[in-house]
Formats: C-alpha cells, sequence, structure tokens
C-alpha cells in the first residue's frame, strides 16, 4: 500500500455511522420501550389499588346476605374488572398449591377473614405482558397492591364544593378542566357507594362560579320576591346606579349571594315567612334574571344515580366567588340548616360522636366576585359591605373549623376542611389561603393535571372512606 493509499485510507469516514446507529438501537429501544411499558404499569397499578380499596372498604357495608368479607372483595372486584382485560382468579382448592398465574390474571391473597379489630388486608398481584420490553427479553412486568381496611363506628356527610366557573373550560395536556373536574368528582362517588347504598354516607354538591345557584330553595332562603321596582332588595326588579353612577335596573334570579349581619360567617339558619326573613341569605339580580352558574345545588343525598348526573351535567361559565361556595358546603351539612332541605321545622340533630361531616372545596383560580345589595359590585357604583371574596372566604374557613370561637377545631362540632387548588402554584397568595382554610396539612392539595386532580381525590375519599375520620378506616 502506497503512502498516499494510506493516508487516504485513514482520511475515509464512510460507513462509520452504521455501526454506531446499530450499537445505539438497541438502547434506546429500551429505553423508548420502558418508558411505554412502565408507564402503563403505573396506570394498571393505580386503577388495581382504587378498585381494592373500594372493594376492602365495601366489607364495612356488610354484602348481603351472609356474605364472607372473602366473597364481598371478590364480588367487587369481578364488577370492577369487567372489560379490563384482567381476570381474577377464583379461590384455589383446599390443600392444593395453586397454579402459577398467567399474565394479566389476578391473584388475590392476603388477609380475607375479618379480624377482631374489625380489619381485613387483602393483596392483588399480577403479572402485565409488555409490548415493546419484550424485544428485549422483559415479557412482563410484575404488579403488586395491597390494601389494610378497619371498619368503624362513624357516618359520614360530605359536601362537594365545585368551581364551574369560566376558566374550568381550559385544557391541560389535552383534557378540559371541567372534565377532569368531573372525573375526580365521580371517583369519590365510586368510592363510597356501597357507603351511599347502605345509608352511613350522604353528600351534597355546591357548584358555584359567581354565585350559587339554590333553585327552589330560594324563597326559604332569601324570601318571597314580590312584583315591583325598588332600590332596596326584595322586589322582583332592583334599581341601582352602575359605577358610572348612572341608573340600571336588574331582574331577580335564583342565585344568591353573601349574608349580611351578625349571622355572615356563621352556619345560622334563615328563618323566612314570605317576603319577611331573620338571617337570610343574599340575593342576586342580573341583567336578565339568569344567574351563574345554571346548575343547582344538590342537599344531603344517598341517590349515587342523582348525583352522577349532576356531576355529569355541569359546564363552566362565570366568574369566581369561591366565599359564596364554601359558605354553601359549610350550610348543606349543618343540622341547623337540615329543616330548610327537608321542611321540617324541628329536624332531628344526630350524635356528633357518631358522625363525621367534611367538607371538599376545589377551585382553579382567585376569586373575584362579591355584591352590593344584590350585585356584582364591579358592576355598582358601591363596594361589597364584606370586603373581598378572599377575606370572606378565609372567615367562612375559620367558622366552619371552629364553629365556637373557641380556637379549637373540636371534631364533635367542626366541619372537616379539605382544601384543592387545581393548577395553582403552590406559593402564591391565592394557594396559602386554601393552605389555611384546611383543617392541617394533609388535607390540602394542588394537582397540576387531571390525573393528579383525581390522584387527591382519590386520596381525600380514602382517608374519609376511609382514612383517619370515616366508616371504614384504610391504613397505608
Amino acid at each position: 500500500m502506497t503512502q498516499k493509499t494510506k493516508k487516504t485510507f485513514h482520511k475515509d469516514c464512510k460507513g462509520t455511522v452504521a455501526p454506531f446507529f446499530g450499537l445505539m438501537v438497541i438502547p434506546m429501544l429500551a429505553i423508548t420501550g420502558g418508558a411505554i411499558d412502565m408507564s402503563t404499569a403505573v396506570s394498571t397499578k393505580s386503577k388495581l389499588q382504587k378498585s381494592l380499596d373500594a372493594a376492602a372498604v365495601a366489607v364495612c357495608g356488610g354484602g348481603t346476605g351472609q356474605q364472607s368479607p372473602e366473597d364481598i372483595v371478590r364480588a367487587y372486584l369481578g364488577a370492577e374488572l369487567t372489560n379490563s382485560g384482567m381476570t381474577l382468579l377464583p379461590p384455589p382448592e383446599a390443600g392444593q398449591t395453586p397454579p402459577e398465574p398467567e399474565p394479566n390474571e389476578l391473584e388475590l391473597e392476603g388477609n380475607l377473614v375479618q379480624a377482631p379489630d374489625g380489619s381485613v388486608s387483602p393483596k392483588l398481584s399480577t403479572r402485565i405482558p409488555t409490548k415493546i420490553l419484550g424485544l428485549i427479553g422483559i415479557n412482563d412486568i410484575e404488579i403488586e397492591v395491597e390494601s389494610d381496611v378497619v371498619c368503624g363506628a362513624k357516618r359520614l356527610e360530605l359536601s362537594l364544593v365545585l368551581d364551574v366557573t369560566g376558566s374550568m373550560d381550559d385544557t391541560v395536556n389535552g383534557t378540559k378542566k371541567i372534565q377532569s373536574m368531573k372525573d375526580a368528582s365521580l371517583d369519590v362517588i365510586d368510592i363510597f357507594e356501597r357507603n351511599l347504598d347502605a345509608g352511613v354516607t350522604r353528600i351534597s354538591l355546591v357548584p358555584f362560579s359567581e354565585g350559587v345557584n339554590v333553585g327552589s330553595y330560594a324563597n326559604a332562603v332569601r324570601g318571597t320576591i314580590q312584583s315591583g321596582t325598588s332600590t332596596s332588595v326584595g322586589k322582583s326588579e332592583l334599581k341601582f346606579r352602575d359605577k358610572y353612577y348612572n341608573w340600571k335596573y336588574y331582574d331577580a334570579s335564583s342565585c344568591v349571594s353573601e349574608r349580611l349581619g351578625s349571622h355572615k360567617y356563621k352556619d345560622t339558619a334563615p328563618g323566612c315567612s314570605g317576603s319577611s326573613c331573620s338571617a337570610p341569605v343574599g340575593h342576586v339580580y342580573t341583567s336578565n334574571g339568569n344567574c351563574k352558574p345554571s346548575h343547582e345545588i344538590q342537599p344531603l343525598t344517598t341517590d349515587k344515580a342523582a348525583l352522577r348526573q349532576k356531576i355529569n351535567s355541569y359546564s363552566p361559565n362565570g366568574g369566581t366567588a369561591g366565599h359564596i361556595g364554601a359558605a354553601w358546603g359549610w350550610y348543606t351539612l349543618s343540622d341547623k340548616w337540615s329543616g330548610v332541605f327537608t321542611g321540617n321545622a324541628a329536624p332531628e340533630v344526630p350524635n356528633p360522636e357518631e358522625l363525621i361531616k367534611a367538607t371538599i372545596i376545589m377551585t382553579d383560580g382567585e376569586f373575584n366576585e362579591e355584591y352590593y345589595n344584590g350585585v356584582d359590585d364591579d358592576k355598582t357604583y358601591y363596594s361589597s359591605n364584606n370586603g373581598s371574596s378572599k377575606s370572606q372566604f378565609s372567615k367562612i374557613c375559620e367558622g366552619m373549623k371552629d364553629p365556637n370561637g373557641d380556637g379549637v377545631y373540636d371534631e364533635d362540632d367542626s366541619v372537616i376542611v379539605y382544601a384543592i387548588g387545581f393548577g395553582l402554584n403552590a406559593s402564591s397568595s391565592t394557594a396559602q389561603r386554601l393552605k389555611d382554610c384546611a383543617t392541617d396539612d394533609t388535607k390540602w392539595f394542588f394537582p397540576y393535571d387531571g390525573d393528579e386532580l383525581r390522584a387527591a381525590f382519590q386520596t381525600i375519599g380514602k382517608q374519609l372512606s376511609g382514612g383517619q375520620v370515616g366508616k371504614a378506616v384504610v391504613r397505608n
């Protein structure tokens, strides 16, 4: 080989990329395949954990007839796994060693006999086949979930205070916020389904935006509307000065606003006879008599079908009066208000030692709507008598947690407050307000997207249906 040929050979780099690329294909494939298959595994594990927790909690409802705890868990899991592509293996024959489960076959183990403390601790294990990692010899991924539940003695009343404002129409990671909220709220209904059927849990719904729509309860809480025009609330048409001091005329609606007077941050029940009221809630007047939201409240109920139907009907519109939503989350739980919703003059008050009351307040934005004389104060010449929506919200939260004003959050008379800031910066002033509202640091959440929101609602559901305070305790 000549000197020139040697130099040419050393400089020739043609064909060197292909071998390097070939060497990189396998690790690149492993990384990509690992991400896809692991994502599937994590999602599957989350779904199985939720199903197993709910199945274990169902034991506390007692099932039907003489069902054993294992029968209840198996029946519930069987329903949950319908159309999932996974199969729950039957219990092994006595004295026989069960065969090794195939991929997508679920083996149920653990403590399936209710212990003396009322607990049951089922465990699910399976293997799910991989789609891409199989190319490098990893054919399946093992998954195992376990739940530890102890049945308690307390009933639960829960209000869901749900933001349905215009900003909930925004999209995060391909899903509208309003749909993520619906999915998360429906998860809560699923978690409590057996307890709703058993009558040991009741749930109320308070959708809010610029106010709260109380529908047919309006006359009972703010008085009957009389015909005519007046500069004072109570007539069908309100005459008021707008922000430019011009006269405007608005019509009465079925929405309500904040209260005035000494009961504004208390759960005092209104007493209305015709147009005359003691401790009424505020009116809402609008340019056409319609109000936001159009969705009405749902007082405490065990009707899971009605709860699901209402949640699924929610659509976003309007500004954010979070203080009014929070107040009605409290009112729907208050024993003092039960006569308003049932029509009973002297409602039966349950023993507080046998009942837990809790609210979940979910919002995605800054509170910016308050009222003066029944009109959004952005549209009037005057400002709200009670101050900003933000300050009112904080005082209502404090009232829920400490109704006696003694500085003690006593479980027997306090409402347990959970606060969720959907998509909020955890260091923002709004986030801090929600943290302060929550009963303690284990009860506030700041999810970014729909998956995190559902996880937050599921965590709360487990604490309550479950957790330290519900019909069944989920011990993690």
